[in-house]
């Protein structure tokens, strides 16, 4: 009789030495997965991000008095701050699109407008590439901050919103570069610096 209880004392502690480490294993491999799902959404966004501002041009809007807006906008002072830009669509430059990047509560947005001036009053496309996560101390949001960087005398000066609140010299309709600054939850703090069409 008590080598029985022995030998059942003996399983029950190896069974839940087993179990917790089936549970190790199972969080880990979940915790693997979302962050994996977390990196493909951001890798979707850059890719399309970068290549909205690898095609854009200078060519500027009219707002709905008929006045010219610069070619890129972003002031992180807005209460909605958007990074809006005119790029070369599918069709090269005859196919002109007004696109914008914005932080929602949904998450990192992207705004697709059919015409380049403002004064078109048609809904733009709206989609969502890196979505807010819900975690047990409630939704965590999707970060943006962006940094334009223009070549001066004395080596590239950054600014944090676009067009310069001063004329560059020379003067420039675009930056040089920008540095995308996202904070992601599940993945932290990421940067991507691109040069610009004509850059550097």
């Amino acid at each position: 009789m008590l080598e029985l209880l022995i030998a059942v004392a003996v399983f029950a502690v190896v069974s839940a030495v087993a179990y917790g480490g089936l549970q190790a294993v199972l969080n880990t491999d979940s915790q693997t997965r979302l962050r994996g799902d977390i990196l493909a959404e951001l890798q979707v966004a850059l890719a399309v991000l970068e290549r909205d501002l690898r095609q854009v041009v200078p060519v500027e809007p009219r707002d709905r008095f008929g006045d010219r807006q610069p070619a890129m906008r972003y002031s992180p002072l807005a209460t909605e701050p958007e990074l809006e830009l005119v790029r070369a669509g599918s069709g090269g430059v005859d196919r002109l699109r007004r696109v914008g990047w914005r932080v929602t509560e949904e998450g990192l947005e992207r705004r697709l407008w059919e015409a380049i001036d403002v004064a078109d009053d048609r809904e733009p496309i709206a989609r969502v590439f890196l979505a807010a996560r819900e975690t047990a101390g409630g939704a965590e949001p999707v970060l943006m901050d962006l940094r334009f960087v223009v070549p001066g005398p004395r080596g590239g000066e950054i600014l944090d919103s676009w067009p310069p609140l001063r004329p560059t010299d020379p003067p420039r309709d675009l930056p040089a570069l920008v540095e995308i600054i996202l904070e992601v939850p599940g993945l932290g703090r990421v940067e991507r610096h691109l040069a610009l069409p004509g850059g550097l």
